[in-house]
C-alpha cells in the first residue's frame, strides 16, 4: 500500500497493530538560530496569504528549520521526495526523510532510514500522521533492528507535532511546537537530528 493510503493512525493500527501512547519525550532545549534566519522566516511570515500552496508550507517552512538544524549534523542525509519502500507492502514518497549519509559508492544510497516527515496538507494532522505512521513502520522493517528507534514529524508549516516508534509502542508526543518559538522548534529538531545521529554511530548496521 502507498502511504498515503493510510487517511488516520486509526487506519495504520487496523494492519498494524502497535501500543499508542501520549508522552513528553521531547526535553526542554532551544537552538537559537541567526539573525538572518529570523529576518528570512519573518518575512515569509509577512508574505503569507490565506490561499497558499503546500510547497510555499514546504519550502518557506518545513525545509528551512529542517536546513538549519542539518548544517549541525553532518553524518546525515535528508532526502527530500525520494521513494522509501518496504518490498510491496509499504511505499512511496515521504516530504523528507533521514538516513546516515552515503560514503563511497553503494547499491543502497538511502541506506537505514531513521526518521520520516509528512506534510500536513490543508492543516489535517488526523491524515498527516495515518501517512506519516506508515512510513515509520516502514523504515523500521527496512532497519530490521528492534532496538533502532524510528521517529516522526508531522507539519502544516507553522505548527509541528512529534512522534517515536520504538518496538511496537508509538508515541505522540504531548507538546506541539511552532515557527512562531523558533528557538524551541530549532532545539527539539536538533536533539532529534543528534537522536539519530547517534544511532548511527552505535550500531554497525550503518557501515
Amino acid at each position: 500500500m502507498k502511504f498515503s493510503d493510510f487517511k488516520s493512525v486509526e487506519d495504520v493500527l487496523t494492519q498494524y497493530p502497535l501500543g499508542t501512547v501520549k508522552a513528553q519525550f521531547l526535553p526542554n532545549v532551544e537552538f537559537s538560530p541567526s539573525a538572518l534566519f529570523i529576518e528570512d522566516l519573518n518575512f515569509t511570515l509577512s508574505m503569507q496569504t490565506s490561499v497558499e500552496s503546500e510547497m510555499f508550507y514546504r519550502e518557506g517552512f518545513i525545509f528551512p528549520f529542517m536546513q538549519q538544524v542539518w548544517k549541525r549534523h553532518p553524518e546525515l542525509k535528508v532526502w527530500i521526495n525520494r521513494k522509501l519502500a518496504y518490498k510491496e507492502e509499504l511505499t512511496g514518497e515521504p516530504d523528507y526523510f533521514i538516513s546516515a549519509l552515503p560514503k563511497g559508492p553503494t547499491r543502497d544510497p538511502v541506506g537505514k532510514p531513521l526518521l520520516a516527515v509528512a506534510e500536513a496538507k490543508q492543516e489535517d494532522f488526523i491524515a498527516g500522521w495515518g501517512q506519516c505512521l506508515a512510513e515509520m513502520i516502514a523504515c523500521q522493517k527496512i532497519n530490521a533492528d528492534e532496538h533502532i528507534t524510528i521517529y516522526g514529524i508531522v507539519s502544516a508549516g507553522e505548527f509541528w507535532q512529534f512522534g517515536k516508534l520504538e518496538k511496537e509502542t508509538f508515541t505522540r508526543n504531548i507538546t506541539a511546537y511552532t515557527v512562531h518559538d523558533p528557538a524551541k522548534l530549532l532545539g527539539v529538531l536538533d536533539y532529534l537530528f543528534d537522536q539519530c545521529e547517534k544511532q548511527i554511530t552505535n550500531t554497525q548496521h550503518y557501515e
